[in-house]
């Protein structure tokens, strides 16, 4: 489910049925937050059954297990059978979720209430689809977390495994860019910007800062295009007139 770009912009909660109020947090509230806690709980909503396993101490128990068995296991099953993880998790919707979330053992999920009012309910069947409609809300792209339990015959796991190990690999030959970290992404929009500077862009959602940071960084582009052909001309007819105004979020 891909929100529409209006959604993503707006600094107003997402509202999705049987779950409720999805919102994008201010650069402010994040600092209340904490970065490094803000961090962690993206982190945990992007965990997939190996790193379940593995932040439960059993790495090789993950290994051991044959497709078919990793497809009988479900991400929100096992960080609700633990004390700690579930407690952590109840957090998390706190500060993503519009209301409160606490735990009903009877439901078998988070119960979301707004005003006394129950909202919605966050179970094993929308966890997934949650943590998705998160990570759009912040900017990031995730991964399905419970591709092997949605996976319908034996041809399915195979491709699904292939694809896990691919993005494994992958990862471990990605390294961080620290010019893309928050803090430096904030001072540079801040002191780039004609309208924001270092006091009022903590008002900003992070969506709405990453989304500026990418205009603005398509922006430069095109004046120092524009600034070439006004003094050497087009005679190639390269350069998009309209490039200032093309749309940015075609990959969200």
């Amino acid at each position: 489910m891909k929100l529409p770009y209006f959604d993503l912009l707006s600094p107003a909660p997402v509202y999705i049925q049987s779950i409720g109020g999805i919102i994008s947090p201010t650069l402010r509230e994040i600092s209340s937050l904490g970065y490094d806690v803000y961090q962690s709980y993206l982190t945990f909503l992007l965990m997939d059954l190996k790193t379940c396993f593995t932040m439960s101490g059993n790495p090789k128990l993950y290994d051991a297990l044959s497709d078919a068995e990793k497809s009988s296991y479900d991400v929100f099953d096992l960080l609700t059978a633990g004390e700690q993880p579930l407690l952590l998790l109840r957090n998390i919707l706190n500060f993503f979720l519009m209301g409160t979330a606490d735990y009903s053992p009877e439901k078998n999920g988070f119960v979301i209430r707004e005003e006394n009012r129950e909202t919605g309910i966050v179970t094993r069947e929308n966890y997934s689809l949650l943590c998705d409609l998160i990570c759009q809300r912040n900017y990031i792209k995730s991964d399905s977390r419970n591709e092997f339990s949605a996976a319908k015959s034996k041809k399915a796991l195979e491709i699904m495994q292939k694809l896990q190990k691919g993005r494994a690999a992958k990862e471990k030959q990605t390294k961080a860019d620290k010019n893309m970290e928050l803090a430096n992404i904030i001072s540079a929009v801040a002191n780039k910007s004609q309208n924001l500077n270092i006091l009022n862009i903590w008002d900003l959602t992070v969506f709405q800062l990453w989304d500026c940071f990418s205009r603005l960084t398509n922006n430069s582009i095109y004046d120092i295009q524009s600034m070439s052909v006004a003094a050497w001309g087009d005679k190639d007819k390269h350069f998009d007139v309209t490039s200032w105004f093309k749309r940015i979020d075609t990959n969200n």
